[in-house]
């Protein structure tokens, strides 16, 4: 496992500078760790019981060690000026502020960094973050908005991989204290939340409780990971929500019912016009968002009910993907989906989507498999196949099927008289199948793809409501 904060400058430019003529870069990593303590101040009166969670990841953030940092060399940078005149907090009987009388005024510069590439990242290759601490990182990081000073607004995100390297980055290393051409950078270090938050109370600024190591900058030599080799599916993003506790439990053949609800209850949250890979109109060409029933499978007492539901994102563009996001967790990523309501089973109601998974079938990696891939799957609801066989054994057409849904040809496709995976589904529920859709035959089946595949797995004519779900091929032994 690993851990990449990716920063995108959303107007291009990162203002921050060493010293009044210096522009600062790359940006150092103390800077990411500033904002996502400022993030984490937003529930500290609102929510106790976030605030320690997110605190405890932010100090396990601080014991991880300085990153790699990826960003374009020096050379692609351009400093850009801003002057004025600003008002200061002194005051003299004759001021030269004609709109603050008593204040004075002074001429004030700022420089700024305009890189040729607006993405930065920060990388721990040998990160060991647990589930709990990825999802509070994540939530902190969506809720930043500006790196560096408040004029550049930035877009963070989380990762539990090495982020893919791009062309124009060289890598920042730390390095020797005295190594020739080395900068210098500020980094997190343990006991750094602390200082942060002593320094705000006593009215000092966050660079005067800094501590910088040397960095080197050299070509892009970042090891290659099984992260990289690894194929990826058409979906980059899984979010999970828990089916609370209490209630009455929704059986696994109910799933077309259950999913078909979360589907309309996400496009009534999302702000017209609905994106079409959200609502399946007009994107005939592009992956779907799927909407998925979490079931519990794949241990000795599995029952196939239902744990909570899930919603995978494709690639899409930035101001569809911003719509979805908003109206799957809120403007402020605080409002997120919190009840189903509608079918036979009434209401279901859903858990904190950024609270650590309470089960193993609530966690993504249940569900995507390892972050180095997994060649065999296994199908835990039924694929129902694009095509009537006809005469032809519909073994033959399976590969078809997962070509069609966006991943690598498989080697071999095998369709099983029953589930392997205890808990499966064996069919939806008579009835269940939305009405539009025509009915065609369900299998079960086996894959096993010619390299890794990274998940989730869905094929299948109703994969984007999560007939045809897969999960990694457990070996027998290990059962």
């Amino acid at each position: 496992m690993a851990l990449s904060i990716t920063v995108r400058l959303r107007e291009g430019r990162y203002d921050a500078a060493e010293d009044a003529a210096r522009v600062e870069w790359p940006p150092h990593p103390a800077r990411l760790f500033c904002a996502l303590v400022a993030s984490a101040e937003h529930d500290a009166v609102a929510d106790a019981r976030a605030y320690a969670a997110d605190d405890a990841a932010l100090r396990w953030l601080e014991t991880a060690g300085p990153p790699l940092v990826l960003a374009v060399p020096p050379n692609l940078v351009d400093t850009s000026v801003r002057s004025g005149y600003v008002v200061t907090n002194a005051t003299e009987a004759k001021s030269g502020s004609t709109t603050w009388p008593g204040r004075t005024n002074r001429a004030s510069a700022r420089v700024g960094a305009l890189p040729s590439d607006e993405h930065v990242a920060y990388v721990w290759p040998d990160a060991q973050a647990d589930d709990g601490v990825l999802w509070r990182l994540a939530k902190l990081a969506r809720r930043v908005p500006y790196f560096g000073r408040s004029t550049s607004s930035a877009e963070v995100a989380v990762l539990d991989e090495v982020v893919a390297a791009r062309e124009s980055w060289v890598t920042y290393r730390p390095t020797r204290l005295g190594t020739p051409g080395a900068v210098s950078l500020r980094v997190p270090y343990p006991g750094y939340t602390d200082q942060l938050r002593a320094a705000y109370a006593e009215g000092q600024r966050s660079w005067e409780v800094a501590q910088s190591i040397e960095y080197t900058c050299g070509a892009n030599t970042t090891p290659p990971t099984p992260e990289a080799q690894a194929a990826t599916g058409p979906y980059q993003e899984l979010l999970i929500w828990p089916a609370q506790r209490g209630g009455v439990p929704v059986r696994g053949d109910r799933l077309l019912t259950v999913t078909d609800i979360l589907r309309r209850a996400v496009i009534d949250r999302i702000a017209d016009p609905v994106p079409p890979q959200a609502s399946g109109h007009g994107a005939d060409d592009l992956p779907h968002l799927a909407y998925l029933p979490l079931l519990d499978v794949g241990h000795r007492h599995a029952d196939g009910r239902l744990l909570g539901v899930a919603v995978a994102l494709p690639e899409m563009a930035r101001h569809d993907r911003l719509a979805v996001l908003r109206g799957l967790l809120g403007s402020d990523g605080e409002d997120p989906i919190r009840v189903l309501r509608g079918g036979p089973d009434g209401i279901v109601r859903l858990g904190d989507p950024a609270e650590p998974p309470p089960t193993w079938g609530l966690r993504p990696d249940r569900w995507t498999g390892q972050a180095d891939g997994t060649r065999c799957w296994v199908s835990v609801s039924p694929v129902m196949l694009d095509r009537y066989p006809g005469r032809r054994d519909p073994s033959g057409m399976l590969a078809d099927v997962f070509v069609r849904a966006g991943y690598p040809r498989p080697e071999s496709a095998t369709v099983l008289e029953a589930p392997l995976v205890q808990g499966a589904v064996r069919a939806p529920r008579r009835g269940s199948i939305p009405a539009n859709r025509p009915i065609r035959p369900f299998v079960h089946c086996r894959v096993e793809f010619p390299v890794p595949v990274r998940g989730p797995v869905l094929a299948g004519a109703l994969r984007y409501l999560g007939c045809g779900m897969f999960v990694p091929e457990v070996p027998r032994g290990s059962r």
